[in-house]
């Protein structure tokens, strides 16, 4: 199948292991016209990982590549005050988007967080959450980094969006991963809220749709809100290569042109982002 246009919907910077030039050369030779960069936390067990993009490197990247690149601010709605101010920083900076990771330790459905949600809410922003069983292994660094993560997987369950896609229509939110092993009730999520998105990025994405080719639900896929993503550090093309020979077949093969690109331009439209045209 002949896929003319592409977005990347899930991608981090690593500036000190993958070059500017290095990201949007491998953009061109892959064929995406953008991609969202997401932002991490300026946080030890990510630096150790080679994960330095933080939220002011990525602004200084978008400001190189507003053509090409798309912020998306990384946030911890923990600490309340400080992410309402972020997100109103980097909204005026051209951000149409937040990251979040509720495995770190918190519900996207704690209504300690909703003012954080509200923030969103009134600016008509996005936010994606790191969604799923799988949250990564540090394999060095002492525990007290470890522990510092506050990692808890069960926050990963796409249940726990539910109501806040209720009450705060005029966010976007996306479901990162597939939310595998919890595909399914991420796929129902999205097939009944409007503002809600899933991007099957990396290898759990992966998994997640193959969850759909075998067990084949005749209820509950809207593809209108199933979109790409390579989860890669700006190389698209290894993720690329599984995801154009699935959309030789089906189900994505009859879907291809939505999850490759028209999906994403619908969610970007409804953050207020401009491109693509």
């Amino acid at each position: 199948m002949n896929i003319s246009k592409i977005i990347d919907m899930h991608v981090h910077y690593m500036p000190e292991a993958t070059s500017d030039a290095d990201i949007l050369q491998s953009m061109d030779k892959a064929g995406v016209e953008a991609c969202v960069m997401l932002a991490v936390p300026d946080h030890e067990r990510y630096s150790l990982k080679k994960f330095t993009g933080t939220n002011k490197k990525v602004a200084e990247l978008v400001k190189a590549h507003p053509d090409r690149i798309i912020g998306a601010v990384y946030i911890d709605p923990r600490n309340n005050m400080e992410a309402q101010t972020t997100i109103r920083h980097y909204r005026d900076l051209g951000f149409p988007m937040a990251k979040a990771w509720p495995p770190h330790g918190f519900s996207i459905d704690d209504p300690s967080v909703y003012p954080v949600w509200e923030v969103l809410n009134e600016l008509k922003m996005g936010i994606l959450f790191h969604m799923g069983g799988s949250l990564g292994v540090l394999k060095q660094g002492p525990l007290s980094v470890i522990r510092s993560c506050a990692f808890n997987a069960k926050f990963g369950r796409p249940e726990y969006l539910d109501q806040p896609a209720r009450f705060f229509p005029d966010v976007q939110f996306v479901i990162g991963h597939a939310a595998y092993p919890w595909t399914l009730e991420a796929l129902v999520l999205s097939y009944m809220h409007d503002n809600v998105y899933l991007d099957f990025s990396s290898r759990f994405g992966r998994e997640g749709y193959n969850m759909i080719k075998t067990l084949k639900p005749e209820h509950g896929i809207n593809w209108q809100k199933q979109m790409f993503g390579s989860d890669s550090a700006g190389d698209p093309g290894p993720a690329l290569d599984y995801w154009l020979a699935q959309a030789e077949t089906e189900p994505l093969k009859e879907n291809a042109n939505s999850f490759f690109y028209d999906n994403a331009v619908s969610f970007l439209k409804k953050i207020g982002h401009c491109f693509p045209n």
